[in-house]
């Protein structure tokens, strides 16, 4: 699978999931079962990762064009596979601890996907 596609992929979730916690941090975390109030920290903390995947979404969009085997697709590819890897283990995490309802495994689901698509990026022979 080229970068191409994954960027794509990855940049589209990560916007839909950035833009929700960004502009609706209280709704995005009863969806998972949250109960939170607006002066809950967890409401700021949400805004702040909506904005980091904001962020990574416009990376990933703009990076999408960009030259297979260049040391931008390499840095992209790296650091997806960091968010991604990293993530599923904080969602893991989250379900042993009991936190959110059943529709956490969607994360997990997302998390481990991009983890072997981007491990795949990562790893492939060149």
């Amino acid at each position: 699978m080229k970068h191409k596609m994954i960027y794509t992929l990855a940049a589209i979730v990560l916007f839909v999931f950035g833009f929700l916690y960004l502009v609706a941090p209280m709704p995005g975390l009863r969806i998972y079962g949250y109960d939170v109030s607006a002066a809950d920290l967890a409401v700021t903390i949400a805004r702040y990762w909506g904005s980091a995947f904001v962020g990574l979404a416009f990376m990933l969009w703009l990076g999408r064009k960009a030259q297979t085997g260049s040391i931008g697709v390499m840095a992209i590819n790296y650091g997806g596979f960091a968010v991604s890897l990293s993530g599923l283990v904080v969602a893991v995490l989250d379900v042993i601890g009991g936190g959110p309802n059943a529709l956490i495994w969607l994360s997990i689901a997302l998390y481990a996907i991009f983890s072997v698509l981007f491990g795949v990026l990562v790893f492939k022979k060149k």
